[in-house]
């Protein structure tokens, strides 16, 4: 059967609209290949019963009117044969970017996929270790589940999510995939490098669609991310699947549908705000063949938690971990803010009842030291009560025992990393808040392990 043709009517910057035979129009998500170019069109929208409008996935440059468009059939697919890619850099199309040898696939998957039944979704509950310290007690996580790593432009995001890679492959065995959306190339590759000085690339696979990239490569690049990961777990693996930057992710959308000429909603984003992020969360799931753990980076733009693209995330998230300039002032890495970040794994019938009642007893202590804060910055910690001066010394050795170093920060920090299992991390708590290092220094606290 020959593949449909049609011709290019028009290009307006990285929309192309083209022409076929009304009885060959192309499928929604088609790729066409345009003769002589390089660059390939994705049908995103009918403009007419003849003519389809296009977003090109390269430069637009060069591409003339009435050139000839084929339609081949596909969609954006990677490979279904996945052994291959293991510590391989990858692009939207699962073809390499890394300059090593070519990948061979029979066969390849689209990217458009519907997520998996009610009844093909497992339930069981399983907390997820990390080894760090302030996240398995205040924010612990749920194997399956998806967690969310909220702050703005230098807080240590990419950093926790390189921790959680390293840390994920040396304990639970299992595979990584991150996807770099919309991030710097030479974030990507920094993050390649140190990964394979950690020597956990070789069960990592990269897929990135930097932000230099059009915002049709930007925005897939999830997709195929996911794709892969669904791969993965489909034959019976568990797989971390790591984001940077989901909020990358909806600008490339926003922009995409500014380009189309929708009519946008509040902020200028795109109308499809919680569609777009829900049919990228929905597929991030776990079944009966295996389990996919998602950590999403999301930046927070202005620091503004109201913002729509934020307030569309919060409800697909189980941990939500939200990074605290104040705290990266105070020296207190992770700079998690404890009391702002939450955690529906954090319950008696999940946790224990033993870990749920530490963790809560270190939250009120902190919660209680918040509120202790503008009087001793007035007057000074002197002035307090004996129970309130407790309070304040507990709450100070807890954040800074819940400091840690980390391996992702070997380079550019003088500890070396440390991986601390809950047990440890329960029983450290305990003992701070039975008053044993009521006479320590602070300095016996900061940036240990296991105490």
């Amino acid at each position: 059967m020959s593949k449909s043709k049609g011709k290019i009517i028009g290009v307006m910057g990285p929309i192309v609209e083209v022409e076929f035979p009304k009885e060959n129009l192309p499928k929604l998500h088609s790729i066409l290949q345009i003769k002589n170019h390089k660059t390939l069109l994705e049908v995103e929208e009918y403009s007419s019963p003849t003519t389809c409008r296009c977003l090109a996935f390269d430069l637009t440059e060069g591409i003339q009117r009435n050139a000839i468009c084929e339609d081949t059939g596909n969609t954006v697919a990677v490979p279904q044969e996945t052994e291959g890619l293991l510590g391989r850099a990858l692009n939207v199309f699962g073809d390499p970017i890394d300059k090593k040898r070519p990948i061979e696939s029979k066969s390849r998957s689209s990217i458009f996929a519907p997520p998996p039944s009610l009844n093909q979704q497992r339930s069981e509950i399983e907390i997820l270790e990390t080894g760090i310290k302030v996240i398995d007690l205040l924010t612990p996580f749920l194997k399956g589940g998806k967690i969310g790593l909220f702050g703005g432009a230098g807080v240590g995001k990419t950093v926790l999510l390189t921790e959680f890679i390293h840390n994920f492959i040396f304990s639970q065995k299992g595979v990584s995939i991150f996807a770099g959306v919309g991030e710097r190339t030479r974030e990507a590759q920094e993050l390649y490098e140190q990964l394979l000085k950690q020597d956990v690339l070789k069960n990592t696979i990269l897929v990135l669609g930097e932000m230099g990239e059009s915002p049709g490569v930007r925005f897939r690049t999830a997709f195929s991310a996911v794709r892969l990961a669904e791969i993965i777990r489909d034959k019976g693996k568990q797989v971390m699947l790591f984001i940077d930057n989901i909020y990358r992710f909806l600008m490339a959308g926003m922009e995409q549908s500014a380009m189309l000429g929708s009519m946008p909603s509040e902020l200028g984003y795109q109308a499809t705000l919680a569609t777009d992020i829900g049919e990228l969360q929905d597929r991030i799931t776990s079944t009966h063949k295996g389990s996919i753990t998602s950590v999403q980076a999301i930046y927070v733009p202005a620091d503004d938690f109201t913002d729509p693209a934020i307030v569309a995330t919060f409800p697909h998230l189980d941990s939500i971990v939200i990074l605290s300039r104040e705290e990266a002032a105070k020296g207190n890495y992770p700079a998690i803010d404890v009391l702002a970040s939450s955690s529906s794994a954090l319950d008696p019938d999940i946790v224990g009842k033993r870990h749920y009642d530490i963790a809560s007893e270190v939250k009120t202590y902190f919660q209680k030291y918040k509120d202790l804060q503008h009087i001793i910055s007035i007057l000074g910690i002197e002035e307090l009560s004996l129970e309130d001066r407790l309070i304040a010394k507990r709450a100070e050795r807890l954040r800074r025992f819940l400091t840690q170093p980390l391996f992702s920060a070997e380079g550019f920090a003088k500890e070396k990393g440390v991986y601390v299992p809950l047990e440890k991390t329960l029983e450290g708590c305990e003992k701070i808040l039975k008053g044993e290092f009521d006479q320590k220094d602070l300095s016996e606290l900061y940036m240990k392990g296991a105490i």
